[in-house]
């Protein structure tokens, strides 16, 4: 009875001492469960961006045929080199030194309106198009019907912006560098403001109620930038960015509040209070850039002849979401539309989505300098003809 008696008790010591490893093992898992999972919600910002860019990810890259279309294309231009070429609502027009044209999707010519402005630069937003004096005193508003206003300055034409039919125009002065005036609508002043740097880019801002300016200045014999946001209910600057150590050669305000800021040299990402968030030097020449308030994108010369390095922000991060090495020549032009980036080099037209991926490609001549994507088409312009190809993405 003594022995069956020490048996229990040792069966019952074994069984408490397999119990309490049981219930450590079970400890030490749910607490290194419960790290992995504290980890993970401390570094959601790094992986999740990342996560979700591989569930949006397409499928397979679509090859286009490049085919040209028949019908009313090529449409031949009647000045060579001086025509330009923009996507208005869901049309094109053509901006030469004698007239607008629009065209609808299929070539033909809905709409002519000739002006008389010298060396005529355009901006497009939504259903209207300014036409300006690139060093002249004169800008039209023109709409699908016609002329909706237009203007004569009294000083030279150095700078012109339209958003949300808000107009802003930059001219010099004997007395300042820069002078700024933004219209209405209707073409009534609402704000001037005046400085003693050179504007050399402008932004209006979605809501209409101010911009952002870039202007710059020599420092000791190198080139600075600042970057200036405007309200147009007060002469007061809003912010005013350090000196960025590049010439700013175009400014946007994201989505997201913050600015991107493109230089010849560099990229800044600047936050809503005008501080740098990063900064990223090219390692090749630039030779485009686009940008919106969602995406922004970059086009630099590779070390190699007939190569290009493309390198796109996003305005949810701060740093580089997407690069792609390019081999179809220099890039030629870069456009982009909601988050997709369409580009243009010698010898193709491809697409890519915010991470760099590529979506879609042609082949192309190299003929073209610009291009527009409307309905599932690229529009190419060059200095005899405009030219179409069906593009899916």
């Amino acid at each position: 009875m003594a022995k069956r008696a020490v048996e229990d008790t040792d069966l019952r010591t074994a069984r408490k001492k397999h119990k309490r490893k049981k219930q450590l093992k079970a400890l030490i898992a749910a607490f290194v469960l419960l790290i992995i999972a504290a980890v993970i919600f401390l570094t959601r910002n790094m992986w999740v961006p990342k996560l979700k860019g591989i569930f949006e990810k397409p499928h397979g890259l679509i090859v286009n045929d490049g085919e040209l279309a028949a019908g009313n294309f090529p449409l031949m231009l009647s000045e060579n080199g001086t025509a330009r070429l923009f996507a208005i609502d869901n049309e094109f027009a053509v901006v030469d030194d004698s007239a607008v044209r629009f065209y609808n999707i299929a070539g033909e010519q809905e709409m002519l309106i000739q002006h008389t402005l010298a060396h005529p630069a355009a901006v497009v937003d939504d259903k209207r198009l300014l036409v300006y004096e690139s060093g002249g005193s004169n800008f039209e508003v023109i709409g699908f019907k016609g002329e909706i206003y237009s203007k004569k300055l009294e000083n030279n034409i150095l700078l012109a912006t339209m958003k949300n039919d808000i107009v802003a125009v930059v001219t010099s002065t004997d007395k300042y560098d820069a002078y700024l005036t933004v219209y209405n609508s209707d073409g009534d002043e609402i704000y001037k403001w005046a400085a003693n740097k050179r504007i050399l880019s402008l932004d209006i801002k979605e809501d209409g109620d101010g911009c952002y300016i870039s202007t710059f200045t020599s420092v000791d014999g190198q080139t600075v930038s600042q970057v200036t946001e405007l309200d147009f209910s007060s002469d007061n600057a809003v912010l005013t960015s350090k000196e960025l150590d590049t010439l700013v050669l175009s400014v946007m305000g994201t989505d997201t509040g913050k600015i991107w800021a493109i230089g010849n040299t560099k990229l800044f990402t600047l936050d809503n209070a005008g501080n740098v968030l990063s900064e990223y030097e090219y390692r090749g020449e630039l030779s485009a850039f686009c940008a919106n308030e969602k995406v922004c994108a970059v086009a630099c010369k590779g070390m190699t002849r007939g190569t290009s390095e493309l390198m796109i922000a996003h305005c949810d991060s701060n740093e580089i979401t997407g690069t792609a090495s390019i081999d179809t020549g220099d890039v030629k032009s870069l456009e982009c539309m909601e988050e997709d980036i369409f580009m243009l080099s010698e010898h193709s037209a491809e697409c890519y989505d915010k991470g760099g991926e590529l979506v879609a490609t042609a082949g192309v001549s190299n003929d073209y300098v610009d291009f527009v994507y409307l309905e599932e088409s690229l529009i190419f312009i060059g200095y005899r003809e405009i030219n179409k190809i069906s593009f899916d993405k």
